[in-house]
């Protein structure tokens, strides 16, 4: 029984898509071809689906905050938006299963 891994990220991505009989190369193209087309969607302000949930573009406030950087003070502006990851009933049932 194979056990689930700690981290999902781009490595164990492309080793699953190697499992399915592509080169490495094409694993990672692909991989990120995805990942390109899920930025440009976010930034967009659309809404990128998965079976566990939802990723969307939230404006927040576009706070300064006044520091110290390069021996002297500087305003510095907070990114306008972020990322929010919203969970359906399916995907918080999957999230929270025990073991």
């Amino acid at each position: 029984m194979e056990s689930k891994p700690k981290n999902l990220g781009r490595a164990y991505l492309v080793g699953q898509l190697r499992k399915r009989g592509l080169s490495r190369r094409d694993s990672v193209r692909i991989l990120n071809f995805v990942l390109d087309e899920m930025t440009q969607a976010l930034r967009r302000g659309e809404k990128v689906e998965f079976p566990f949930g939802t990723l969307l573009r939230v404006r927040h406030q576009h706070a300064k905050k006044r520091g110290w950087f390069l021996e002297k003070i500087i305003t510095i502006y907070k990114k306008p938006y972020s990322v929010k990851h919203e969970l359906d009933e399916k995907g918080y049932k999957l999230l929270s299963e025990k073991k």
